[in-house]
């Protein structure tokens, strides 16, 4: 079997606007959101650019200090058209990971989405929170 695309389909694929033309049709996007990890006295952030991306569309867990985000989005026509070009993926996907260093309160992990902005609050736990440790003298 020959697992080469023969020419004239690589040719029509260019001429008609696809994206992938080793995709019989269904062009499909995989990035990379960038991040900001931010550290506050109490708590982390991380911040997403996911600019597109509906709430419903997004997946968060938490395990074992390991956080995931991954989406799947479906890009359609609107009701009534018929895609004549796509030049846009017909569908996008994304998975990211981060690895905790330190133990966060799981039970008070919160995520938001504003503006193309996903933001992941992440508390730490008591136990890693920085204390002050008195030194007391001996007589």
């Amino acid at each position: 079997m020959n697992n080469l695309i023969p020419v004239s389909r690589m040719l029509t694929a260019a001429l008609n606007g696809e994206l992938d033309p080793w995709s019989d049709g269904e062009a499909m996007t995989r990035w990379t959101p960038r991040a900001d990890i931010l550290e506050g006295e109490k708590d982390y952030l991380i911040m997403m650019d996911l600019p597109g991306v509906k709430r419903e569309d997004l997946e968060i867990n938490l395990e074992k200090q390991n956080l995931w985000v991954a989406t799947r989005q479906e890009n359609e026509a609107p009701e009534g058209y018929k895609t004549l070009r796509r030049e846009r993926a017909s569908r996008s996907t994304f998975s990211r990971s981060f690895k905790l260093g330190v133990t966060v309160a799981e039970d008070k992990v919160s995520a938001k989405l504003e503006q193309g902005v996903l933001t992941i609050r992440l508390p730490k736990t008591e136990q890693s929170l920085p204390r002050k440790i008195e030194v007391v003298q001996e007589d």
